[in-house]
């Protein structure tokens, strides 16, 4: 076997020194001219054939309980998801505006004088967010999803105004 393996980088080197190397049809790699018949045949086969995307959850389930159970409750396709808007320009702004307020705060600070003597910050408002009906929260789309019906059965809250 290792005679016939020190054979073919004989046959490799003396065929590259002829030029005796032939491309490939369909992947466009170079082989000997002695070995691209059989690569060629199998570049074929394996060019046309497409293969499934194998899921491991459903071989290990398959024969089980579970199998029952995922083909029960099996869900609808996922919808596809919107992509995410880019509002960095919002982002940014709001990112120099408490730079801008972190810098006063230590100017007054450092006079001696209170934190407390400067206005409030004014509430960040993303326009991405949902808000919450029942308690006036603002949540991410796929928070206020869940949190909405929750709020809407608490009975302890206060009567929104």
């Amino acid at each position: 076997d290792r005679q016939s393996t020190e054979g073919l980088y004989v046959q490799a080197a003396s065929a590259v020194e002829q030029d005796g190397l032939g491309q490939c049809s369909f992947c466009g790699r170079k082989f000997l001219c002695v070995r691209l018949e059989k690569h060629m045949s199998i570049c074929q086969k394996s060019q046309l054939s497409s293969r499934k995307v194998f899921d491991s959850s459903k071989a290990r389930a398959r024969g089980t309980e579970l199998e029952q159970y995922q083909q029960r409750n099996c869900p609808e396709p996922p919808e596809k998801k919107l992509p995410r808007r880019n509002n960095w320009r919002q982002e940014h702004k709001v990112l120099i505006q408490t730079q801008h307020q972190a810098c006063q705060m230590q100017q007054v600070l450092s006079k001696g004088r209170k934190a407390s003597d400067l206005a409030p910050l004014p509430p960040i408002a993303n326009p991405d967010y949902v808000g919450c009906p029942y308690c006036m929260r603002r949540f991410a789309p796929q928070v206020a999803e869940r949190h909405i019906p929750k709020c809407q059965t608490i009975k302890s809250r206060t009567p929104s105004p």
